[in-house]
């Protein structure tokens, strides 16, 4: 098992530490860290929720282009090519 540095303590603050405070602020001076932490965990799961339903999709083959082919080509018709060989 690695351990971890400081640096790494740093890299998760950067991101840990704003929405702690802004949590701790919206809970008032009062509040405990323990609440402060679970009301943080409640928020990022409803926060995960609504980037997942804005996510925009499909992807890859089955995505549908503006004029309503799939990736955007053109569909063409091979049957009178099918077994024929010139």
């Amino acid at each position: 098992m690695k351990l971890l540095t400081l640096e790494d303590y740093e890299k998760a603050g950067e991101s840990f530490w704003p929405k702690y405070w802004y949590v701790a602020k919206e809970l008032g001076e009062d509040a405990k860290a323990e609440d402060i932490i679970k009301v943080l965990e409640s928020i990022g799961t409803v926060a995960l929720r609504l980037k997942m339903e804005e996510k925009e999709g499909p992807f890859g083959f089955n995505k549908k282009a503006d004029d309503g082919t799939e990736n955007g080509t053109e569909e063409t018709d091979i049957s009178d090519n099918v077994g024929s060989e010139q």
